[in-house]
């Protein structure tokens, strides 16, 4: 029998059910995607080897990261409810087990992100890790997300460990930090970690969406600070060094183009240190160019 050891730094354990905030009835809310985009994303695609201990045990283009620490594994992103099954098989195909999975991390919590939680948490028995924005939202199923309200429901499932901007959860040889990077979400998400290979270390990014399309940022009255959070989120975003950048869409990180380089012999295809800033920067000036538009039309309001 093997003993995993792990440590959790600066953390709160059994949250236990979260109060949750009323949205306001007088705030218009973004319509959601259809069903049928999330269902397009789901399609199959065969796990890769990412880079030393890291897998790729998502969809076609939601993304879910499996990475080894040396004494159980992690997860971060689950996709929608119908992309459990994929990679609970696409984990059990590099030869390990559901139940060596320690933690589940969250980027947010959104059905594209966070529909497979509850089946993958039930399959592994491992703690899932979120903020408290977060926390709420996946224990009510997105019932109060505050830009679709109740539009794309999934599963509800329990947090076990809430985490906060800079605190870490360590497992083995890998240590990973939250890094609050809220906007599209007020819980936003992303991860950091270092990979060692050949005596050096690679720095991963696991970067949460930073796309702002169809939100109401003036005056909205679900979410005051969206603009100043996003704002802050490209700052700090933007002020990562990472090696290997990652993001919970695999068409972000251009996942496809990588792998094409890495099934030719490139194994180091997916180190791109200017990933994060080119996104970062093209995120930024969609938002820009949103918030432009919106203050043309209501010249009165403030961001």
């Amino acid at each position: 029998m093997q003993f995993f050891k792990f440590a959790v730094c600066g953390l709160i354990l059994g949250v236990g059910t979260l109060a949750q905030a009323a949205l306001d009835p007088q705030q218009a809310l973004t319509q959601a995607p259809p069903l049928t985009l999330f269902e397009k994303w789901n399609a199959p695609i065969a796990p890769f080897k990412i880079f030393k201990h890291v897998y790729y045990v998502g969809t076609d283009n939601l993304s879910s990261v499996l990475i080894d620490t040396g004494a159980g594994l992690v997860l971060i992103d689950s996709g929608i409810a119908q992309s459990a099954p994929q990679i609970k098989a696409n984990i059990e195909r590099f030869g390990f087990k559901m139940t060596e999975i320690k933690y589940l991390l969250n980027s947010h919590a959104r059905l594209d992100q966070a529909g497979g939680f509850a089946q993958l948490k039930q399959w592994s028995g491992a703690k899932l890790v979120a903020s408290a924005a977060n926390a709420e939202m996946l224990e009510n199923g997105a019932a109060t997300d505050f830009a679709l309200g109740d539009q794309l429901p999934f599963p509800p499932v329990k947090v076990d460990v809430i985490i906060k901007d800079g605190e870490q959860i360590k497992l083995g040889r890998q240590t990973f930090t939250a890094h609050a990077t809220p906007g599209h979400l007020p819980g936003a998400t992303s991860w950091t970690t270092d990979i060692r290979h050949h005596f050096k270390n690679y720095r991963l990014i696991y970067a949460d969406s930073l796309f702002t399309g169809g939100y109401y940022l003036l005056n909205n009255k679900n979410y005051p600070n969206i603009v100043a959070d996003i704002q802050q989120t490209f700052k700090s975003l933007d002020a990562i060094q990472a090696d290997i950048f990652l993001a919970n869409k695999a068409d972000r990180f251009e996942m496809k183009a990588k792998l094409a380089k890495l099934q030719a012999g490139d194994t180091y295809a997916f180190i791109d240190r200017d990933g994060l800033q080119h996104y970062v920067a093209k995120g930024k000036a969609d938002f820009e160019q949103q918030l432009q538009d919106q203050l043309k039309e209501h010249p009165q309001a403030q961001p």
